[in-house]
């Protein structure tokens, strides 16, 4: 299997577009939050194909028509994505698409890690602007379940170069414990050492809790190849991960993480992003290099959860991109083709018993 060797700072989140979107689907039905007015129920949302949109070994010259599964399983060749151009060029590019290359995911990340965090990535973009208002909301969810408990867990499942870990650390824990111990987990040795050096250099806190980090590799894909899940957690995050795990095995990792009655926030690109678009980036010689990616419905999704014994707690969250982002710098100025395309999704679930 080969790994890339030499990139540069240029990921591209929108690395092929298969179709335009469809105007039906660019609608948002007026979800109210104070993050954006984009938000929206999911109720009218159908499960779309939860075939991978690139895989490994090379996609085949044609497309072939995706099928609707609830539990997708990976396939030894991708059924969305080619290799072929695809039949409209994004708006903006030349029109001339760049030769991809299909690695092990895990293989992808360790290469990405170190320009991870500093090469524009839309969707984490999005991802962060939602996560300002969710996480408070959803750890404030979580506290008051804590019982007397003086030490509250949280995982942060497929943590990375630890974006989210750093919130966890940094959250000002004013209910209930006493103690906060925040593992962060991946699988990629690359983006684990980034997260951990960023934890190594931050100054001492004052902080009446005390909270402390560590962080653990593990493969949902390989679970022998690294150390054992951690210990139960009474709250699970697992931000834009979902798209390059099979659906009930991302869902019965969330479980076996979370004591009876732990919550867990998820977020993940978008059905309608995914089906034009998977996590990558652009390597010095022009390749664009993909792991494995699934596009999953956003009910598809829900159910998922919920055949793994978890259950919804309130609603499905939805995002996109607006003229406004872009012009604001919250997703820059390559944003602008996703403009009215939804592009993000979170929730939080409950483990029942």
């Amino acid at each position: 299997m080969t790994q890339p060797t030499s990139l540069n700072a240029t990921f591209d989140t929108s690395l092929i577009d298969l179709s335009p979107p469809s105007q039906d689907h660019l609608s948002d039905t007026g979800y109210s939050s104070t993050v954006a007015d984009s938000f929206s129920t999911t109720s009218s949302d159908q499960p779309v194909t939860g075939q991978p949109s690139g895989a490994f070994p090379p996609p085949p010259t044609e497309v072939t028509t995706p099928t609707l599964a609830r539990t997708p399983k990976a396939p030894s060749i991708p059924t969305l994505m080619s290799g072929e151009p695809p039949a409209t060029a994004p708006s903006g590019s030349s029109g001339h698409p760049k030769p991809v290359k299909y690695v092990p995911t895990v293989d992808a990340y360790d290469a990405w890690a170190s320009v991870y965090d500093s090469d524009g990535n839309i969707l984490q973009a999005v991802d962060d602007l939602e996560l300002s208002s969710l996480l408070p909301e959803f750890l404030n969810l979580v506290t008051p379940q804590l019982q007397g408990q003086r030490e509250l867990r949280i995982t942060d499942l497929g943590c990375g170069t630890g974006r989210n870990t750093l919130k966890l650390a940094a959250y000002d824990y004013l209910a209930g414990a006493t103690a906060v111990r925040v593992t962060g987990v991946d699988a990629s040795g690359g983006m684990l050492e980034v997260a951990r050096r960023k934890f190594a250099e931050l100054p001492p806190t004052t902080a009446a809790i005390n909270v402390t980090a560590e962080f653990a590799q593990y493969d949902l894909l390989s679970p022998a190849s690294g150390s054992a899940l951690p210990q139960q957690a009474h709250a699970v995050i697992s931000t834009l991960v979902l798209e390059h795990i099979p659906l009930s095995t991302f869902f019965n990792a969330i479980r076996a993480l979370l004591l009876p009655g732990g919550m867990a926030l998820v977020t993940n690109m978008h059905p309608q992003m995914g089906g034009m678009s998977q996590a990558g980036f652009v390597a010095e010689d022009g390749t664009k290099v993909r792991g494995t990616s699934w596009v999953y419905g956003v009910e598809e999704t829900v159910q998922g959860a919920r055949a793994a014994g978890l259950e919804l707690v309130g609603e499905v969250r939805e995002r996109s991109v607006s003229e406004e982002m872009v012009e604001s710098g919250v997703v820059g100025k390559r944003g602008r083709k996703w403009v009215g395309v939804r592009v993000w999704y979170g929730f939080v679930v409950r483990r029942i018993g």
